[in-house]
């Protein structure tokens, strides 16, 4: 595997482990927590299979514009670690 996937790989790793620690403590969502870490780990498994879209320096995957949508606060580990994401994505993908 490519170094820069096994770095985005980390990185939605560490989103899910954030949505699953919000889920045990039911802080959240759960609805909307359960549906983020299904999309996280789709696309985990397609930058893993080779299959995932090259943002081509322009395209997102539309994790922080969603979670953004129902989180509070705003400034949350969780949009930021999907941010990151996004960001990761859209430079090195």
């Amino acid at each position: 595997m490519k170094p820069k996937t096994e770095e985005f790989i980390k990185l939605i790793d560490k989103a899910i482990d954030i949505s699953q620690d919000m889920l045990s403590m039911k802080s959240h969502n759960s609805e909307r927590l359960n549906q983020l870490i299904t999309i996280l780990k789709n696309i985990k498994n397609d930058a893993i299979d080779g299959t995932l879209e090259s943002s081509k320096g322009s395209i997102n995957l539309g994790l922080s514009r969603n979670t953004s949508d129902w989180i509070e606060p705003l400034d949350s580990p969780l949009l930021n670690a999907v941010g990151e994401i996004e960001k990761y994505y859209q430079k090195n993908l």
